[in-house]
């Protein structure tokens, strides 16, 4: 509650409440929500706030309806997105990050090869094929299409090739919040050398690692069903990843 922070760390989680929902709340000694230090409340309706830039991006949105659960974007701390949305939205965002990286360091081709779908300990395995992503023989390939990732993908990326843009690679990690990525990070030495060019590599890359961490601010605060709907709580208590093998070409590389 409150004016909306500044600080990015203070609203990992933004809910969308009315007055007398906080009301509410405060007469039951249900306070949790609202003085959670890394969540934000965001009362209803909106006065101003176009002076911050987080809180204008929401309105613009349209995010701004009465009991709603809001993500901060790992990638851009000012973006946010419905809570029941974020695992496959931040991971589509991941994946497009990846690709025009790949893109700056010179790369041909980047191609999915398969995904693995992770939810809490079970594992559906995608592979591509024909353009689009098949289930294994033990799945329907009509389950595949449940799964809103799988239609937004692109499988496969292709470039003119040509020298690493290292500078502009760098200045991409650093802009997406992507600079501690491990793989990311591997493939920038690699183009970075000088002689014995890396041609060809295939990396498996965890798209929904930084979406997860803001989720857990969320999944701490069990958040009443009778106030958020079954979707939010079903968000807090189920785990969900997706696992990218991908394949990197670069100039010299043979189809």
């Amino acid at each position: 509650m409150g004016a909306f922070p500044e600080d990015p760390s203070s609203r990992r989680a933004v809910l969308v409440l009315e007055q007398h929902d906080i009301n509410n709340f405060s007469r039951k000694g249900e306070t949790q929500y609202l003085t959670d230090t890394q969540t934000h409340v965001l009362v209803y309706p909106v006065v101003g706030g176009y002076d911050n830039q987080a809180l204008a991006n929401i309105l613009d949105a349209g995010l701004n309806r009465p009991r709603t659960v809001l993500i901060q974007s790992p990638f851009d701390l000012d973006v946010y997105v419905e809570a029941t949305e974020a695992i496959e939205k931040f991971a589509l965002a991941k994946h497009m990050f990846l690709s025009n990286f790949c893109q700056l360091l010179g790369a041909t081709r980047v191609s999915v090869t398969q995904m693995d779908i992770v939810t809490n300990s079970n594992v559906q395995t995608l592979k591509a094929n024909g353009g689009r992503l098949v289930a294994s023989a033990e799945v329907s390939v009509e389950r595949t299409a449940d799964d809103s990732l799988c239609s937004q993908l692109n499988l496969v990326d292709e470039y003119a090739g040509g020298n690493p843009d290292v500078e502009a690679a760098e200045k991409l990690l650093r802009s997406t919040r992507l600079s501690g990525d491990p793989n990311m990070r591997s493939l920038l030495q690699a183009r970075k050398a000088v002689g014995n060019s890396l041609i060809r590599r295939t990396l498996t890359v965890n798209l929904s690692t930084e979406a997860n961490k803001n989720l857990k601010v969320i999944g701490r605060l069990n958040l009443p069903t009778a106030t958020f709907g079954v979707e939010y709580a079903g968000e807090n208590k189920q785990t969900k990843e997706y696992r990218l093998t991908l394949e990197v070409l670069f100039p010299g590389a043979p189809e």
